[in-house]
């Protein structure tokens, strides 16, 4: 956990959680560095400690997230699976 943060308690976490999730689903557009980073930061989590967690490089943790490289789906998936998320596909309304 980032240092740099008082510890929350186990509820105080939850309602994180809980906020970001909805706040997600409120915006399904919302660019995938965009995601990747709110996920992390409200999580508090560096970006070693987040690409450690998910199981890629902090480098491409973070050029992801600065938007210079795009993710494959595979590694989106592994950036949002620690937090019970999943890659899925937003279709646009036609008008």
């Amino acid at each position: 956990m980032d240092k740099r943060f008082k510890p929350l308690s186990a509820i105080e976490q939850m309602e994180e959680r809980r906020a970001l999730f909805d706040e997600l689903a409120a915006d399904p557009t919302l660019p995938v560095p965009a995601v990747v980073r709110k996920i992390r930061t409200t999580l508090r989590l560096t970006i070693a400690e987040y690409a450690k967690v998910c199981g890629v490089s902090a480098r491409t943790l973070q050029d992801i997230e600065r938007g210079e490289s795009s993710p494959t789906l595979a590694t989106a998936d592994k950036l949002l699976k620690p937090v019970g998320m999943c890659v899925g596909a937003v279709m646009r309304k036609r008008p």
